[in-house]
């Protein structure tokens, strides 16, 4: 799964470089929470995390945990004496255990959070893509 944080570029924009790096420090680690030591969290663009969680299979469990971590997220919190309330959309792909290709999953999760994003702030979306095999 993709967690995008909703206007981040704008929010980075007007604090600075040192103040976001804090901001996405201290969501990495809100997201990581949610996590078993067996998951991944990386940063994979500007306000953009991957999300990879071993053996989930079902749509309605990664839903769930989208909607944790969406939740996680919106709490405010305090870096450098300023306050911030953030949102976040979240895109997800699932992937048959035949197919582990990590690019194509991270692929279709981008098209799975840009769709989410087309809906507003705080949404969730599944990628309807069929799974991508190598060639």
């Amino acid at each position: 799964m993709l967690v995008d944080l909703d206007g981040f570029a704008d929010v980075s924009a007007r604090v600075g470089a040192p103040t976001a790096d804090l901001l996405l420090y201290e969501v990495a680690s809100r997201l990581r929470e949610m996590l078993s030591e067996h998951d991944a969290v990386m940063r994979s663009g500007n306000g953009e995390f991957a999300i990879f969680v071993r053996g989930m299979e079902r749509v309605q469990n990664a839903e769930r945990l989208a909607n944790q971590l969406i939740e996680r997220v919106e709490r405010p919190l305090t870096v450098s004496g300023t306050r911030f309330r953030l949102s976040a959309s979240i895109g997800i792909t699932l992937s048959p255990r035949q197919s582990g290709e990590w690019r194509l999953l991270l692929q279709d999760a981008d098209e799975a959070v840009y769709d989410a994003k087309k809906q507003g702030r705080g949404h969730i979306s599944i990628s309807s893509a069929p799974p991508k095999r190598r060639h």
